[in-house]
């Protein structure tokens, strides 16, 4: 018989029911999804580049999930994660249902004690057992049955993560349920990179912010002393030949300046990155290379996109954006996809 471990805040959620502690002290509220509502899979992604590993994941997971919202459990084996997932819906509903309005979420499963070695064994859960294949410490496998499966259900099993089959099902295991779960979730150690490729994005803003100010700073100066040396020339005599060279001079100026900053309508490089970037695609697009001069734009994007008449049907529908061309890169860049386009003057 089961024995499970529920402390005085640990709720367990079934199929059908709730089992609420016994009492209903304040504090911390743990919520326990039993396994017949949970699906489990180890995702490997050792050929997924660190920086990209946490994004891939995440679209692997909504590909894989049959809710269309849903919760998670992840825990990282380095390259690989263990993920059980259930359905949010229902899990909300119970919320509601109890009236439990936060509470940590954890899948039936990291309660039980790990095997201290390899192999299947298969456990009674809350409601049906759960098969288990382990391998190097890690859950390799695991499927639920209502009930203890038949010799052929669980040949079947086993053949699906590479075992030899065994005809004979083993016994049963229970187990106490553990006060903390033996596995914690947490982020992937390449996770760091990620961060530091953030930095680097955000030290790119700044470096262009920095560079449109300077410039700005620059031009109002160059005005500036414009606008002095025009009040001068105005308070001299015209009979005077230097003075009128200099006048020439600084009206030749004045006019430079004037062109210059009418070249200032256009938009500044950081609103074009920011525009670019909100037209990428959703989750896994990466702005890698980005070429700027006068009414013309270029930039290359790191994705799995790679459709080109999707990118100029994207941005040909923002009216700043003229003559837009697309083309997927070749060798090592054919994950690339690059953009060239016009800027759109603004009408007099």
């Amino acid at each position: 018989m089961l024995k499970p471990f529920f402390s005085p805040q640990r709720y367990f959620q079934k199929r059908q029911e709730v089992i609420s502690p016994l009492t209903n002290k304040k504090g911390p509220k743990e919520w326990i999804i039993a396994r017949s509502l949970c699906h489990y899979r180890l995702f490997s992604l050792i050929d997924i580049p660190s920086a990209r590993r946490e994004s891939v994941l995440q679209l692997k997971i909504k590909q894989w999930s049959p809710f269309a919202n849903y919760g998670t459990y992840i825990a990282w084996y380095r390259e690989q994660a263990a993920v059980w997932l259930w359905n949010k819906n229902q899990q909300q509903a119970a919320f509601e249902e109890i009236n439990v309005k936060k509470a940590t979420v954890f899948p039936e499963s990291v309660l039980y004690a790990r095997p201290q070695t390899k192999g299947v064994r298969l456990l009674v859960c809350v409601e049906g057992v759960e098969g288990q294949v382990w391998r190097d410490n890690r859950l390799e496998g695991s499927r639920w049955w209502t009930k203890i499966p038949n010799s052929r259900e669980w040949v079947t099993f086993q053949r699906a993560y590479s075992l030899a089959p065994d005809v004979i099902v083993p016994e049963i295991i229970e187990s106490d349920l553990l006060a903390k779960p033996w596995i914690k979730p947490r982020g992937m150690i390449g996770q760091l990179g990620v961060q530091q490729e953030k930095l680097w994005v955000i030290l790119g803003l700044v470096a262009f912010v920095t560079i449109i100010a300077w410039q700005g700073t620059a031009i109002s100066q160059w005005k500036q002393a414009t606008q002095q040396i025009q009040a001068k020339i105005d308070t001299l005599t015209e009979d005077i030949h230097p003075i009128l060279t200099a006048r020439n001079q600084a009206i030749k100026t004045k006019q430079l300046s004037e062109q210059l900053f009418a070249l200032m309508t256009n938009p500044s490089q950081l609103a074009l990155v920011t525009r670019v970037i909100e037209k990428l695609p959703k989750n896994d697009a990466k702005l890698v290379e980005w070429s700027y001069r006068v009414e013309e734009l270029r930039f290359a994007v790191e994705s799995t996109q790679l459709d080109p008449i999707f990118y100029v049907q994207t941005f040909r529908a923002d009216p700043l954006f003229q003559e837009v061309e697309a083309k997927t890169g070749s060798g090592r860049r054919a994950k690339y996809m690059y953009v060239s386009l016009k800027i759109a003057q603004p009408k007099s």
